[in-house]
């Protein structure tokens, strides 16, 4: 009986250990690590970094990247930004880990309830009614749980940074070296306030110049009782605020000389839109006195303040993150991400026995870090830069 239970126990053992070695396999194995290709000659999704041991994988990248092209509406963008793109979108990720992990240490929370009653008051302000809300939420595929989820998330987030942010103080001092540096910002050229209308025909033109010369105000002038029959193109009804050397060239030229509350002569701007202009009042130029924009430039430089809290903070974050690059052709060598350039298992136990010598003041050699990882690291070459573009572009689905 013994001797069969001992057997058995032994199998068991074996089952056990087979099973550990398979998890172990599809754990650090069995996961794509690298560019493949499939079949059908697709690029198939991988994981192409590890944060805190959280694996980003090629699909989530490129989504993030596809974020930021439509940010910049795809301007100006080459295969060249490529790689920094990537690395923005890295970026991102780890500070977005790094956010929720500190969140987690500083005992931060947001209650359902309170979701909820943010989630109502935007509705209430955005939407013309809660149903609109709700029904905006059900056509873009998000349920209410997803959403308050996400706007838990957001309100944590903000009190992370207000935490960290704290208060900030502008002194006197400050604001008046601000505004003495950059008195240009408050100067304000001679300008003129116009009335301004257009017309398909000059004729109709002409008739709004009469009935302003008959002494009919703007209003009366420019109704729609009035103008039903005319063929207009546009017309102010608050004053445009232009300046002068608007009025140096061009169709407006001959309002230059205009005096206060009189009409200008009918204005030719295209073959088919004909302009009549009223000047109601001109502006000397002039500076802002410091009394007048001491309010903005306090929240100027406060506003420039919390930004440079959060872009220290942020720095911290991206400094801490545990960052394992598997995939170095989609990257540059790191800079605002100043982390160990390490892109393998290996070379990350190296940079560790590396901090460990230099905590204890022991010497250390060039050659800490493995030479097969200096390689990985390397500059991409202009063939990787292009085969990222491509797959950036479009070319493949993650």
């Amino acid at each position: 009986m013994m001797k069969k239970l001992r057997t058995q126990m032994r199998w068991i053992m074996v089952v056990i250990v087979v099973a550990f070695l398979l998890s172990t396999f599809l754990m650090y194995g069995g996961r794509n690590r690298g560019p493949r290709r499939g079949s059908d000659g697709r690029l198939e999704d991988y994981e192409v970094a590890q944060v805190n041991g959280r694996p980003l994988m090629r699909s989530e990248l490129e989504r993030r990247v596809r974020f930021i092209f439509e940010q910049y509406h795809r301007r100006g963008i080459t295969s060249v930004d490529i790689p920094a793109l990537y690395q923005a979108a890295l970026e991102q990720y780890v500070v977005e880990l790094q956010m929720v992990q500190a969140v987690k240490d500083r005992g931060i929370s947001v209650s359902d309830a309170e979701a909820e009653q943010t989630m109502k008051a935007y509705a209430d302000e955005a939407f013309p009614t809660r149903e609109a809300f709700y029904q905006s939420l059900e056509m873009s595929g998000t349920s209410v749980a997803d959403y308050k989820k996400g706007l838990a998330r957001q309100m944590a987030n903000e009190r992370l940074l207000s935490s960290v942010v704290g208060t900030v103080v502008v002194s006197e001092d400050e604001a008046v070296q601000f505004y003495d540096t950059m008195k240009g910002l408050f100067s304000q050229p001679a300008a003129s306030k116009i009335h301004l209308a257009s017309f398909f025909s000059s004729a109709d033109a002409e008739a709004l110049r009469g009935r302003l010369l008959q002494g009919m105000d703007w209003g009366q002038a420019t109704s729609s009782d009035v103008m039903s029959s005319e063929d207009v193109r546009n017309v102010t009804s608050e004053p445009l605020l232009l300046q002068d050397s608007t009025f140096d060239s061009g169709a407006l030229a001959p309002m230059k000389d205009l005096k206060i509350n009189e009409v200008s002569p009918v204005l030719e701007i295209t073959s088919d839109d004909f302009a009549v202009g009223l000047k109601l009042e001109a502006l000397d130029e002039r500076t802002a006195p410091y009394d007048e924009v001491s309010a903005d430039i306090r929240v100027l430089l406060r506003q420039q303040k919390e930004r440079e809290h959060i872009s220290r903070f942020n720095e911290e974050l991206l400094q801490k993150a545990q960052v394992v690059i598997h995939d170095p052709s989609l990257f540059p060598q790191p800079t605002s991400l100043d982390l160990p350039a390490v892109t393998s298992p290996d070379a990350a136990e190296a940079e560790k026995e590396k901090k460990k010598k230099k905590k204890a003041g022991e010497p250390i050699s060039d050659d800490s870090v493995p030479k097969e990882a200096e390689k990985e690291v390397g500059e991409p070459t202009s063939g990787d830069l292009d085969e990222s573009s491509k797959e950036a572009s479009g070319d493949q689905e993650p």
